[in-house]
């Protein structure tokens, strides 16, 4: 008796059947479908998120070369400031460029910035770009030094990122 219970319990037990193994591709595919996208998203938006925190850094030194310089009675037209032990450019006591900024911002010597290789942003004296991103160009800081009468200036493109 024991043999055929066995045979029976056999008999019954079964695989998926074909629809049922469709329908669960199907419901993959359409989660698939909308998860892509979505993924595709969030880089865009990690990439936009690095250059405005990277433009947060950048305003955060330009204030403590601004700092610096005016204890030091350097806020005129043109100037030379020890700050960040370092040996920074300013113009009426700000950073007269980005270049001059990084000293503050980036551990030297680095390799973190710069045109080629393997880095993650290219920078010149005013704009900063993420080279990763979609449309670097549109993805980038540009800087506007001090004047007699406007402070510095950060306009962000993050349309490309």
């Amino acid at each position: 008796m024991y043999k055929f219970k066995s045979q029976a319990m056999k008999l019954s037990q079964g695989g998926f059947t074909l629809l049922e193994l469709v329908v669960v591709i199907v419901i993959v595919g359409i989660l698939a479908a909308v998860a892509v996208p979505k993924f595709g998203s969030l880089s865009s938006d990690a990439r936009a998120g690095v250059i405005q925190g990277v433009s947060g850094s950048l305003a955060s030194a330009n204030t403590a070369i601004y700092a610096a310089a005016s204890v030091q009675g350097k806020t005129g037209a043109t100037g030379t400031v020890a700050v960040c032990n370092a040996s920074v450019d300013v113009v009426y006591g700000y950073a007269k460029d980005l270049l001059e900024m990084a000293k503050c911002v980036i551990p030297q010597p680095s390799t973190d910035f710069g045109a080629g290789g393997t880095t993650t942003a290219a920078m010149t004296g005013a704009i900063l770009n993420h080279v990763k991103a979609n449309t670097p160009a549109d993805c980038k800081v540009d800087y506007t030094a001090a004047t007699a009468t406007a402070l510095p200036g950060y306009a962000l493109t993050v349309t490309g990122c």
